[in-house]
């Protein structure tokens, strides 16, 4: 199958997570009067719906298909900003982003489910090219939201969940035009199937997904280290606290930096991509497991003169993001002799909610108690912990290590 034709399924994955980010930035400006702690327990409550639900969402892309999943997901999610919108509590609030955390679930699993179904026979390079373009559009969907909040909030046009319903509507256009068909499914293997050999790349996609969560404290973590830089022209982009993101209001320059920030990791991943294309799975998660800890203590010893080593700081990174398109890949090549591939997705989703909610609360404290420096090392030496069982039984079961 030709990747041009999973250009729709990306979009949808793009601009559903752009409408959360939407939705993040104009919870302050609606409602300005909730504590930090109010806002973070209404954004669990979609984290922690779409994480949970994985496994379900999984089970019923099998049964419905994607274009029936993304319809039906995409239409609850706009009616859920719609309905948070007009919605007379906070009670309503809660119930519906959780409802909206379910939507985003099944729309992840049922993206992910197709994009490996639909890259299967293509080649390693292209497997991997194209899973890349999954977490490349989901990184790179929250960072065209949050610029497109930040300039609507410029404008004065961001209050309520107008917004966020729209960019879902898109997602519902989208799904009415999406062509990607399965291939014949094996009766032999139940719906609810999960492949064995997919769990052994949980380990290291948890510990990834911690990081993650570290990296969106990253606004609230520069903020307190006063390593923002005044913008005059962005002063006004937010005068709010919400959540993780908090300090983006207090430096408009550091909210700036996260849409840079997350660009930039897409298109690490794309890169990266290439790079496990080229030297094959097995190799491309040893040199990612090396050079991600050796990235993350670099910039514990040398974030008060950040700019300055930048750029080691990237040429670091860059093997490490190899990582989230080899296991993506792996995942795919584990699910295609049954094509069950919604709940192995599923788990996917859930490790992936879990890992970020858990870095995001542990993270934090970690950084207030002892600093960056430490929490660096800390993080280094969890995520190279985590990563050898995966590692060890890739490299050990030889699958598709080396590119085709």
């Amino acid at each position: 199958m030709r990747l041009s034709r999973l250009f729709l399924v990306y979009y949808s994955v793009a601009v559903v997570r752009a409408a959360n980010a939407v939705f993040i930035v104009s919870i302050a400006l609606t409602y300005p009067g909730l504590s930090a702690a109010t806002v973070g327990q209404l954004l669990a409550a979609y984290s922690i719906v779409e994480a949970l639900s994985g496994f379900l969402c999984g089970v019923i892309y099998e049964v419905l298909g994607l274009r029936i999943s993304l319809l039906i997901a995409s239409t609850v999610l706009s009616l859920s900003y719609i309905a948070m919108d007009v919605a007379p509590s906070f009670s309503y609030l809660l119930i519906f982003n959780a409802l909206a955390g379910l939507s985003a679930s099944m729309i992840l699993v049922s993206s992910l489910s197709a994009i490996a179904e639909g890259t299967m026979g293509v080649g390693a390079a292209k497997r991997i090219f194209g899973v890349g373009g999954f977490e490349a559009s989901n990184l790179g969907g929250y960072a065209v939201g949050f610029a497109l909040a930040g300039f609507l909030e410029i404008l004065g046009m961001l209050r309520g969940f107008i917004v966020s319903s729209i960019l879902a509507f898109v997602a519902i256009v989208t799904s009415i035009f999406i062509t990607v068909a399965r291939s014949e499914l094996r009766t032999d293997y139940k719906i609810y199937q999960v492949d064995r050999r997919s769990l052994y790349l949980v380990p290291m996609w948890f510990g990834m997904a911690m990081i993650l969560g570290v990296g969106f404290l990253s606004p609230k973590i520069l903020s307190d280290l006063k390593l923002g830089v005044s913008i005059p022209f962005l002063a006004d982009i937010s005068n709010s606290y919400i959540g993780s993101f908090e300090g983006i209001g207090a430096n408009p320059s550091i909210g700036l930096l996260l849409i840079l920030a997350l660009l930039g990791v897409s298109l690490g991943i794309m890169i990266g991509s290439i790079l496990s294309a080229k030297i094959g799975k097995g190799r491309s998660l040893i040199l990612g497991a090396v050079s991600f800890p050796v990235a993350l203590i670099t910039v514990g010893f040398t974030y008060e003169n950040l700019l300055l080593y930048l750029p080691l700081i990237i040429i670091i990174a860059i093997p490490a993001l190899s990582i989230p398109p080899t296991l993506l890949a792996l995942l795919a090549d584990y699910t295609d002799e049954s094509r069950r591939r919604g709940p192995s997705s599923g788990i996917y989703v859930t490790v992936l909610g879990i890992g970020i909610g858990l870095g995001e609360i542990l993270g934090g404290k970690i950084f207030d108690l002892y600093g960056l420096k430490t929490l660096t090392i800390l993080l280094a030496l969890l995520f190279l912990i985590l990563s050898l069982p995966t590692i060890i039984y890739v490299n050990k079961a030889k699958v598709n290590i080396l590119p085709s």
